[in-house]
């Protein structure tokens, strides 16, 4: 009888060393899940302050080009000629603008997806680390209970 609740014990022994591994396995998972999310994350955002000071140097350059044709009024042709060039300019940059919108908006909505997945994995990690506390509980009642079979064990053998 002792002998199988020995093997019993040994089992269950082997049994929360494996679940302590493997949450420390997935411990270490996360973690390197969430750095790589974290790097992302601040690519993404450089990239959104590249795109803003790039729409702040094109309005600055449209503002600039406005402030020019409102002070050269020379002649008909040459201001038509000019207003021609500013209105293409103005449609390109138009362009530009509706093109780093939309990476605007597709980075934004990529950073809140990015933010879920921080806030998924954070909830998780904290549910591993709560079952981790738990397991570990356990362990030490396990380790409780073994050290007292071993004592009673050794008064058994000694009487």
């Amino acid at each position: 009888m002792a002998i199988m609740k020995k093997d019993v014990n040994f089992v269950f022994f082997i049994l929360i060393i494996a679940t302590v591994v493997s949450f420390a396995g997935f411990t270490a998972y996360y973690q390197m899940s969430f750095r790589n999310i974290n790097e992302e994350y601040n690519t993404k955002l450089a990239e959104l302050n590249k795109v803003t000071k790039d729409l702040i140097e094109k309005k600055a350059v449209l503002m600039q080009t406005s402030e020019e044709l409102n002070t050269t009024k020379q002649g008909r042709e040459e201001l038509g000629e000019r207003y021609d060039t500013l209105k293409e300019e103005r449609d390109d940059l138009e362009g530009d603008r509706d093109m780093y919108k939309e990476k605007f908006l597709k980075t934004n909505a990529e950073l809140s997806q990015k933010i879920s997945q921080v806030n998924t994995l954070t909830t998780q990690l904290t549910a591993a680390q709560v079952d981790l506390k738990k397991y570990r509980s356990q362990y030490n009642s396990c380790q409780e209970e073994l050290d007292e079979c071993e004592d009673d064990l050794v008064i058994c053998r000694a009487g």
